[in-house]
């Protein structure tokens, strides 16, 4: 028997139809072959393209991905080959879930008809606004266009940019600086005075002014943001992470700098920027990446695929051979829970693959456990990691 093609492969990971065997399968080809993965990382952008579309459409992309890969299988293999390899990949796979997706698959809305999540729900938008005076606003809960703080600043909720101060309301105040702080299980955009834009994540914080003055443009992080620096040449734009900083002028990067963890990582998706400690630095290229460890002061740089710690801001986590124990501390921040290993042999467990972040707790674990020999098992928000033969399926257990 043939081997299935790796668009039937991604079809049925897609689907949730997947067998343990062929995500395997699917896993090695991913691994040694750099093509497969970039195919299979832009069908997986464009689902998530289309899951606006579903929300008002009502479509079931799962359906869809089911009824794709029906279709292929009634295919000869040469002619599903030869489908593969015409245009583009991108184009491949936009015209695939146009022609599966939408023409069969647009339902009747039935009248008071909602469909229940059962499980461990994702993160949403969260965030707690801290003035300078101490004065705290809640904008999880906030909902109005126009946000007055305790002295007197506007602040304006964008809905393409996120938050941000009303310029025209900070004529002739003196500078002064905010707390935004995520919690854990959210995440959170804005834009700061000078038009650079930040995404924060879970269990993170950014010390901002409300407008900026002096040479320098400065801000202070703790956790992991993602910015999109505006370029200025004149007031290099300065990111301070404990002792360390970033310097750059205008770029887009991602910063992760959790208190907690060993490592102080900076990715860089465009431009460049310099990273500094306390005794050495590092320039960084597109595609580079330095990493700091803080126990030994060690500063290293490497190239990098940026998308696999940028794809957060987009709505994914994506994997590359990750161990698992990096998996499961970015996996407690969104889910706010705690893993515990029965053993600690399988925190290095390596990983690769795509997943939502919109999907619940549960859903993400059973992907990975498809093609590792671990299993999860739930009680209350504690997971346990177990071996595959000493652990029945996901489960719940009662409190």
């Amino acid at each position: 028997m043939e081997d299935k093609s790796i668009f039937e492969l991604i079809a049925e990971y897609s689907a949730g139809t997947i067998s343990p065997a062929d995500a395997e399968l699917l896993r090695e080809r991913l691994e040694s072959d750099a093509e497969a993965m970039r195919l299979f990382r832009e069908i997986r952008e464009t689902e998530k393209v289309l899951k606006s579309v579903q929300v008002q459409e009502k479509i079931d992309l799962q359906k869809s991905w089911q009824r794709l890969d029906s279709s292929l299988a009634g295919l000869p293999r040469k002619g599903r080959r030869l489908f593969l390899t015409v245009g583009s990949v991108v184009a491949a796979s936009v015209a695939l879930l146009l022609m599966f997706v939408f023409p069969f698959t647009r339902q009747v809305e039935q009248p008071g008809t909602l469909v229940s999540q059962v499980g461990i729900t994702p993160g949403g938008v969260k965030a707690i606004l801290q003035s300078e005076d101490g004065k705290m606003i809640d904008l999880t809960s906030s909902t109005s266009s126009h946000i007055v703080t305790s002295d007197g600043l506007v602040l304006v909720n964008d809905s393409l940019k996120g938050l941000r101060f009303d310029q025209s309301k900070l004529e002739n105040q003196p500078m002064k600086y905010h707390t935004l702080a995520v919690p854990v299980g959210g995440e959170y955009h804005f834009t700061l005075a000078d038009g650079t834009r930040v995404w924060v994540n879970s269990a993170s914080e950014v010390r901002f002014p409300n407008c900026f003055s002096g040479k320098k443009r400065e801000i202070y992080v703790k956790g992991e943001v993602y910015l999109e620096v505006a370029r200025d040449e004149k007031h290099p734009f300065v990111v301070h992470a404990g002792e360390n900083e970033v310097r750059v002028l205008g770029t887009r990067f991602n910063l992760t700098a959790y208190p907690d963890e060993q490592e102080v990582i900076t990715t860089l998706v465009e431009g460049s920027v310099e990273f500094w400690n306390d005794q050495s630095s590092i320039r960084l290229k597109p595609g580079e990446q330095s990493v700091l460890d803080r126990e030994t002061n060690n500063l290293e740089k490497q190239k990098v695929d940026v998308s696999i710690y940028t794809s957060w801001v987009s709505g994914t986590y994506e994997y590359e051979r990750m161990p698992l124990s990096d998996i499961t501390r970015q996996l407690s921040r969104w889910y706010d829970v705690q893993f515990v290993y029965e053993t600690t042999e399988f925190s290095n467990h390596p990983f690769t693959g795509v997943v939502k972040r919109d999907q619940s707790l549960e859903e993400v674990l059973s992907i990975i456990e498809k093609t590792t020999n671990i299993k999860f098992k739930i009680s209350g928000r504690t997971i346990i990691i177990k071996r595959a033969e000493d652990a029945a399926n996901i489960s719940r257990s009662s409190n």
